[in-house]
């Protein structure tokens, strides 16, 4: 993009800037923040000599906040958000300051149906849809591609990113599926145009110089932004999805080659990390962080094969953000510029502080890697009950699998074993997979735990049976909590047990909708109606209680009941961003962290809403699991503690 204008407030001795200010835990959310206060009217996001805030800066600074606000339920990254969008759209959806003469002026459009898509308030229906008709005089090259502007005779990578970006989410949310095309055609296009062999991008093409020689670090940075966000849109049957998604791949594995070895960051002229004069560039790197783990979410490519370069990338990314002595977090290494003849002039440009599209590539960048699942728990186990398995994740990878048909619980041992239900029975495997304990039930079974006397309670479904087995697997008790004259209760009849303390057992059960205690001998103490399916739930020391009730209601959400069973907390999709949840099934609870919980997403492959999260009792998401190889649907997770 061209060169932004360094606001003078940034540009800081570098004593001040160079400062021995803590640095954060969390960059992305401690960044944000920061951000929006120093700009706190989101119209100052513009050049210095600007007067046109309905432009590229501003959209994609909205774009990542709109990223971080899902990833952490942050509200006042929504607020900033409609605050932007309604400074320029007004009361009859009139975006005042909207110029359909540049591709940078589309992104905006992009916040623009969020808030659409929020609210479904006709104004900002009227504004994308004015947004979109600038798209129909847009002046093209006999190609077919769009000039980067209406007085640059060019394409640009970056401005392919500005304007698809926006019309795919267009395309999706406003019900025009034949925009996908035109989406696919500028996409396939600037591939034909400028795309390299190697999976890199120059930075543009004209009808008499053809490709530009270079590939600039935040150019292609966009392209790669535009390749990880794309596909939640186009419909999997979209001619041309396959190519672009090969071409995802193969961006990957370029970006990889390239990486710095000694940096983990990209350089200002990316295919050429061993230059001489070459120099680790920040926006672009934290763009590429962005595509690479996004891709690794969503299973395009193999975790195993990329975890160590968006290891390395967000430990290069965090070493170019400099606390100031107010605490403010700069960018250093910084390049927003237009485009160059030669490496040359790529390499000789400014390094720039501080530019508005580094902060929002190093949002995007260290808020998607901050917000994993596996940062903030190393080490879990989960069941997948759709993939037939348990698996052991570490650093956010599987590890370890053992079969597991069925699996809808587990345990987590103190000698380090693993307890868990195998569908039609209960398996106790020690650290090296070995069978140590084995019980194999006539019925489903759903529930099981290791008690403090060794024993193991195993709740089976259909027989409606509480049973407790001894260290060789031989049941020395059991239960019938059948209502009387039913000989099978069906599968819907228990989900998850627990035995408590004090000799009663709190039983799930699903089909009824209903949880109920029942005492040593089988009888009904309380029962409580909860609509939606009660599927799992874990007794606390004061005596409160959490449930997970599933999708019965189409209300998938997790509730806390005081000792009398009196409902005083509860988190649905009401409170969390992008209503994440499909169906609350397994949790763990921990004191001062929150829960972990996972959110089961059916029997079919494809699941698109994450695996996992850590919701705090706050309701803010701290991370999550998201789609990935390997992994069909979780149903309980049991997080490793950290000593």
């Amino acid at each position: 993009m061209k060169r932004l204008l360094l606001l003078c407030t940034l540009l800081l001795l570098p004593g001040a800037i160079l400062s021995a200010q803590p640095r954060p835990r969390v960059w992305s959310e401690t960044t944000a923040r920061q951000f929006i206060h120093r700009y706190a009217d989101p119209d100052e996001i513009r050049w210095g000599d600007q007067n046109n805030s309905f432009t590229w800066q501003a959209g994609y600074l909205m774009f990542a906040m709109e990223h971080l606000w899902r990833w952490t339920g942050d509200p006042a990254c929504l607020a900033y958000i409609r605050k932007y969008v309604d400074q320029n759209v007004d009361e009859q959806g009139r975006v005042r300051q909207f110029r359909p003469d540049a591709l940078d002026n589309f992104i905006p459009g992009y916040a623009c149906l969020l808030l659409y898509e929020l609210t479904g308030e006709p104004r900002y229906a009227k504004a994308v849809e004015t947004i979109r008709r600038g798209f129909d005089e847009y002046p093209r090259f006999d190609n077919g591609m769009f000039w980067h502007s209406a007085r640059i005779r060019q394409t640009w990578v970056d401005g392919v990113f500005m304007g698809q970006i926006f019309l795919a989410r267009y395309a999706k949310t406003m019900g025009h599926p034949e925009d996908f095309a035109e989406v696919v055609r500028q996409m396939q296009g600037i591939t034909d145009l400028c795309g390299k062999p190697d999976g890199h991008f120059v930075h543009a093409w004209d009808e008499t110089r053809h490709a530009y020689p270079e590939v600039w670090s935040e150019g292609m940075g966009w392209l790669a932004v535009l390749w990880a966000e794309v596909f939640d849109y186009l419909p999997a049957d979209q001619p041309g999805r396959e190519a672009l998604l090969e071409r995802l791949r193969l961006m990957c594995s370029g970006l990889k080659a390239s990486q710095d070895p000694r940096t983990g960051m990209w350089c200002q002229v990316v295919d050429k990390p061993l230059a001489p004069g070459n120099w680790n560039e920040t926006s672009g790197t934290g763009m590429f962080l962005f595509l690479i783990q996004s891709a690794i979410q969503r299973g395009f490519i193999p975790a195993e094969a990329y975890a160590d370069v968006v290891d390395r990338a967000y430990a290069g990314l965090v070493t170019k953000a400099v606390v100031n002595t107010d605490g403010f977090v700069n960018l250093i290494d910084c390049s927003s510029i237009g485009v160059k003849r030669s490496y040359e002039e790529y390499i000789a440009q400014p390094r720039e502080i501080s530019t508005f599209a580094a902060y929002g590539s190093f949002l995007l960048g260290t808020g998607i890697y901050e917000h994993r699942l596996g940062r903030v728990a190393p080490d879990f186990y989960a069941t997948d009950y759709s993939g037939g398995k348990v698996l052991r994740f570490r650093d956010g990878r599987i590890a370890w699998e053992h079969e597991a048909p069925l699996s809808n619980d587990l345990q987590l041992l103190d000698n380090g074993h693993l307890l868990f239900s195998t569908g039609t029975g209960v398996l106790e495997v020690d650290r090296d997979g070995r069978e140590v304990l084995r019980y194999d039930a006539p019925c489903h079974v759903f529930a099981c735990q290791r008690l403090p006397d060794g024993r193991t309670f195993v709740g089976e479904c259909e027989n409606g049976r509480l049973l407790e087995l001894d260290a060789r697997g031989r049941i020395v008790k059991r239960l019938s909590i059948l209502p009387k004259g039913v000989k099978d209760g069906g599968m819907a009849f228990m989900r998850n047990a627990r035995k408590l303390p004090d000799g009663h057992y709190l039983v799930c059960h699903y089909g009824d909708q209903k949880l109920t205690e029942y005492d040593a001998r089988g009888r009904v103490v309380r029962s409580k109606d909860l609509p939606g399916g009660p599927h799992s739930v874990q007794s606390l020391p004061d005596g409160h209680v959490f449930v997970s009730l599933a999708d019965r209601n189409r209300d998938p959400r997790i509730v806390e009941l005081d000792a009398g069973w009196n409902e005083v907390w509860s988190l649905s999709n009401a409170d969390l961003p992008g209503a994440p949840l499909r169906f609350c099934s397994g949790f763990q609870y921990f004191e001062g962290q929150g829960l972990y919980l996972t959110n089961w997403q059916g029997h079919q492959r494809g699941a698109t809403q994450p695996h996992a999260l850590l919701v705090g009792r706050d309701k803010r998401i701290r991370a999550a699991l998201y789609p990935m190889g390997g992994v069909q649907s979780l149903s309980n997770i049991a997080v490793i503690p950290t000593r």
